[in-house]
């Protein structure tokens, strides 16, 4: 019998925030969601939380070597 090599992945999350000025919650979420957009705000300067990973995420990525 042959033996292969399967690409196995299991997906995380990890959440984060940016402090923002802004009238209200929802005028926050589109300013952050503006800096997103036009590269002004990346990951390095997120708070980032602990990651945690996401149920039944565990599957092969469906490459075979």
């Amino acid at each position: 019998m042959k033996e292969f090599d399967v690409s196995v992945q299991k997906q995380m999350t990890c959440t984060g925030s940016v402090k923002v000025q802004a009238e209200n919650g929802v005028d926050a979420i589109r300013k952050v969601k503006e800096q997103i957009r036009n590269g002004k705000l990346d990951t390095s300067s997120v708070e980032w939380g602990d990651p945690e990973y996401e149920d039944c995420s565990f599957d092969t990525t469906g490459d075979v070597d």
